[in-house]
């Protein structure tokens, strides 16, 4: 469905011009003075649609977030009108709420902390213990990142034209986390820069608070209308809980499936996939996620929601690039193979991408795996006797 066509198109005309100037407002007088006077009765719905329509844009995501960010500034006040304008009976809504009521009080009780700290010119022992917990509490309170990215994101997209303003959000979280990592990582050096110090903190309560209300201002109140109850209501975090599907849910799974080299059933094919040492998502020829396997511990966690969905989207938009270059030269045949490695919380991880192709020779998808391979490096020489323990 799309939002744009219940919105008013003459006050778009006038709001979009004035959006898109914001990249240098110094220059951008004229079109502020003809929609200043809008500015008062801004709706969420009108403002999703600007930022779908910014992304389109301008393909800088940095100079996106800056755009936004002023524009939210600007509407504010009609934004703000009432707090949290949406239903709240929705189970997944109410654990978001949750979380950012979290989040929100750690911010507010670490902000005199850190203040003091200005103050005082250095950092006290207690206050550096202060400043551990609660960036370890936000660290985990942003776990409901993950459960928006792979659960509410998807459902968003399926039903929401105008729904580009997820990726800026998946932008900002992919920020905060970073920023988080890093204050976790100076703040046990004792001669770590106090105005760099500062800025750290500056961008993390800035973002987090910045996607608090971005949730519950603007997207929030414009999807619960035009998502299915049913489905809002089926929201929930199983759909992203780690662990391994039941082989006895799968369809037909007492029947055999040749495979040429033998004819297992799909139960025993699900229990294949389930217990490889990697994780494996297939994507076919139209860039759509098809399936992906459920070891019992995931690297980067899956939920049933992306089974249909662009693997463009599946991606934070700062990676978006690398994956449409790799899909175009998969598509068109030039390279049929990519590996990339990273650091991963402690762990070092590899992920491939192998291009798929049918008997014609067309491309048929692609297979993306990934494997912690951390022990796997640290191996020397063999192990031919069994080392089971008594």
């Amino acid at each position: 469905m799309e939002i744009a066509e219940r919105t008013i198109s003459s006050r778009q005309s006038v709001l979009l011009p004035y959006t898109l100037g914001l990249v240098d407002p110094a220059s951008n007088t004229v079109n502020l003075e003809r929609a200043k006077p809008l500015f008062d009765t801004v709706t969420s719905q009108e403002t999703m649609v600007l930022v779908d329509t910014i992304m389109k844009t301008v393909e800088d995501i940095d100079l996106v977030k800056i755009i936004v960010t002023r524009m939210l500034h600007s509407f504010s006040k009609a934004l703000s009108k009432t707090v949290r304008p949406f239903e709240r009976t929705i189970p997944f809504v109410e654990q978001l709420l949750a979380h950012n009521d979290e989040i929100i009080q750690i911010l507010d009780n670490l902000k005199p902390v850190v203040s003091k700290i200005n103050v005082q010119g250095k950092i006290a022992p207690e206050q550096k213990s202060i400043i551990q917990t609660a960036l370890a509490d936000l660290a985990k309170l942003t776990s409901i990142y993950e459960m928006k990215e792979n659960i509410l994101f998807p459902v968003v997209e399926k039903h929401v034209e105008e729904s580009r303003c997820v990726l800026v959000m998946w932008a900002i979280h992919d920020d905060i986390r970073k920023t988080l990592q890093t204050l976790q990582e100076v703040i046990t050096e004792p001669a770590y820069p106090l105005p760099e110090l500062n800025k750290l903190f500056g961008a993390l309560f800035f973002d987090m608070k910045t996607i608090v209300f971005r949730e519950e201002q603007v997207l929030l109140p414009t999807i619960i209308e035009h998502i299915p109850r049913a489905e809002l209501m089926g929201l929930s975090e199983d759909q992203h809980a780690q662990g391994q599907v039941d082989p006895s849910q799968a369809q037909l799974s007492d029947g055999q499936i040749d495979l040429v080299t033998g004819n297992p059933t799909v139960r025993q094919l699900l229990q294949i996939f389930n217990n490889l040492p990697v994780d494996i998502t297939l994507v076919d020829a139209e860039d759509r996620v098809v399936y992906f396997n459920t070891p019992e511990h995931r690297i980067f966690p899956r939920a049933k929601a992306v089974v249909g969905r662009t693997v463009q989207n599946c991606h934070p938009p700062t990676s978006v690039h690398i994956v449409q270059r790799i899909l175009d030269a998969f598509h068109s045949g030039t390279k049929k193979y990519a590996e990339f490695r990273i650091h991963l919380k402690g762990r070092f991880i590899r992920i491939t991408y192998t291009a798929i192709y049918d008997e014609a020779g067309a491309y048929a998808g692609t297979l993306e795996v990934t494997q912690d391979i951390t022990d796997i490096k640290e191996l020397e020489g063999e192990m031919r006797l069994l080392d089971w323990e008594e």
